[in-house]
């Protein structure tokens, strides 16, 4: 016989949660192949993780909803929002489910905030080497333009001789 899916809300709860955590791993392992080509100058791979990070992030949300969808039904809708946090959903659960879900929630909010932080590094090692690429062009071209910032603090690049006005 083939296995079956969870049984019950509560197992489905459980087994959302799982995946959640499998998901945010790969996106991980992909940030983590990415940074490497962005280390080792590899500019076609890097850009080749920018479609595979964006395929992981939807499917991360995905799972997330229906986690969320879940989650739902087992709390009486006065008292869930999307705002509320895991730990405090943790506990309207069965005292038995109870150790289970917070270790699920824990290593949720670990593995999340390792995504967070490794996807930092690579946008700011991105922005490094547009600077850098940038600082290269003023040295080879004749005349230095002033550097120019948005109002977010990112610098305006703009390339002589084109209308194109790129942001890092």
């Amino acid at each position: 016989m083939g296995q079956r899916g969870p049984s019950t809300l509560q197992d489905q709860v459980v087994a959302c949660l799982r995946a959640e955590i499998q998901e945010h791993g790969v996106l991980l392992g992909i940030f983590s192949a990415q940074q490497k080509a962005i280390m080792q100058r590899e500019s076609d791979r890097v850009m080749i993780f920018v479609d595979d990070v964006q395929k992981q992030v939807d499917l991360v949300q995905k799972v997330r909803s229906r986690r969320d969808m879940l989650m739902s039904q087992m709390v009486p809708r006065s008292r869930f929002t999307k705002s509320t946090p895991l730990s405090e959903l943790v506990k309207r659960f069965p005292p038995p489910m109870q150790p289970l879900l917070r270790a699920l929630v824990d290593e949720l909010l670990r593995i999340s905030d390792q995504v967070r932080r490794k996807a930092n590094q690579n946008q700011v090692l991105l922005a490094r080497s547009i600077e850098v690429i940038r600082d290269l062009l003023e040295e080879l071209t004749p005349a230095n333009p002033a550097r120019t910032y948005e109002n977010d603090g990112r610098v305006k690049i703009s390339l002589s001789g084109t209308a194109a006005v790129y942001k890092t």
